[in-house]
């Protein structure tokens, strides 16, 4: 998986969120799970607004269900695919069931208006926003693999487009 963020993104000054819009958060950067270090002040690199809310969510996907010690219904349900949904259509629901669930537990996501995945007609519209989660490129050539996109809206007042992939194993 790729992900949305490159190392030595540049520090960030105070926060600025738009006039009257609530701020979508303010975090450290990370880059596949490590630490991204700015490269002018050599101290850690920090992410705002969107791209903040964007790692979160990445890493929300990316963790497994249960996996979290301090927090034990944080993650995506990544086992569970293929040991309980039978099926193509079973297992897609199921991703599309989990992910709602998921991304819904972020207190800046208001809500999940939809979840679609690439064979349905949907997908090929032009979707604004559209920030890819990783993973697409490989699984979406091999006869299992999926790619599934989520539009959440925040509480800015804004709407999200998350695009991600796996298997379906």
């Amino acid at each position: 998986m790729t992900d949305t963020f490159a190392p030595g993104a540049p520090a960030l000054g105070p926060p600025s969120p738009a006039a009257g819009a609530p701020a979508l958060g303010r975090s450290l950067a990370v880059d596949e799970g490590d630490l991204v270090i700015d490269r002018v002040t050599h101290g850690p690199a920090e992410v705002e607004g969107v791209p903040a809310l964007v790692q979160a969510l990445v890493l929300t996907i990316r963790t497994q269900l249960g996996s979290d010690l301090l927090n034990s219904g944080f993650g995506f349900d990544r086992l569970a695919i293929g040991r309980y949904a039978e099926g193509v259509a079973a297992r897609k629901e199921h991703i599309r069931m989990e992910l709602v669930r998921c991304l819904d537990t972020d207190r800046r996501v208001t809500g999940v208006r939809e979840v679609f995945f690439e064979d349905d007609s949907r997908f090929a519209e032009p979707v604004p926003d559209r920030v890819t989660a990783g993973g697409t490129a490989d699984t979406a050539r091999t006869g299992r693999g999926y790619t599934v996109c989520a539009v959440v809206d925040t509480v800015a007042g804004s709407a999200l487009t998350l695009e991600t992939g796996g298997r379906l194993e």
